[in-house]
């Protein structure tokens, strides 16, 4: 019999309370799936707050982490060492320290009742939610904003969740979540490099480089576009039940 959420969250919890990043990883992405099905289910307000709170009281952490193995990358790619990457790695180290020592984790959320007829509500909110994508994309697409692109990104990523409630979700699916991902990440690297007094040698070329995977992320999501267009025009058509 699988596993409910809260006993997988359980399993994790010992990790998570000591920061793990691959538990913090784990957990994040947890919270999304749960939130999906508590949506479908109208859960009580309660119990969907409860995994919102763990969702961003661990989402800071996680978010320095894939910072970090982002600079780390770009910092190989300029041939960077010496001591002032050993600086910034120790410091990046100790900051992360205090960030899990300051980490306060709400109780672990409860479990709701699977909500009936799941696969009938499932396929209901499928077909509203690919119809609010296939309206807003176009917009998205063209705009300028990071925020814009950014909750466009947890629509679809919310999409996914109440997809995978159904079936496997389409590599064009995965691949448009991938660039955006990748977007979003170069956001938190950005954000981080103008606001740190990190790398001063290296920092210029550092947010250029972010600056670029920005640019060449958005030109993906755009190619990648009509694919996607067409796998939610076939929910639209089928209601749903098969991509």
């Amino acid at each position: 019999m699988p596993r409910t959420p809260n006993r997988l969250l359980e399993d994790l919890w010992p990790a998570l309370a000591q920061g793990d990043p691959q538990a913090v990883h784990e957990a994040r992405k947890l919270t999304r799936k749960v939130a999906a099905e508590l949506k479908l289910g109208n859960a009580p307000k309660k119990t969907r707050r409860a995994w919102r709170d763990l969702r961003r009281a661990v989402a800071p952490l996680r978010d320095r982490d894939v910072a970090f193995g982002h600079i780390g990358e770009a910092l190989d790619e300029l041939g960077q060492g010496g001591a002032g990457r050993e600086a910034f790695a120790a410091d990046w180290g100790r900051q992360r320290a205090e960030a899990v020592a300051a980490l306060k984790l709400p109780k672990v959320p409860t479990d709701a009742p699977r909500p009936k007829h799941l696969r009938r509500r499932a396929c209901e909110a499928l077909t509203e939610q690919a119809g609010e994508l296939l309206a807003s994309g176009p917009g998205v697409l063209k705009a300028r904003r990071p925020d814009t692109w950014h909750e466009w990104r947890k629509a679809l990523k919310n999409y996914r969740y109440t997809l995978e409630l159904l079936r496997e979700p389409p590599d064009t699916l995965k691949a448009v979540l991938d660039s955006l991902g990748r977007l979003q990440d170069a956001e938190v690297v950005l954000d981080i490099l103008e606001h740190e007094p990190w790398l001063e040698g290296a920092r210029a070329d550092l947010i250029a480089r972010e600056r670029r995977i920005r640019l060449e992320s958005r030109k993906e999501v755009r190619a990648q576009w009509p694919a996607l267009e067409a796998h939610l025009n076939r929910v639209l058509e089928t209601g749903g039940r098969k991509d």
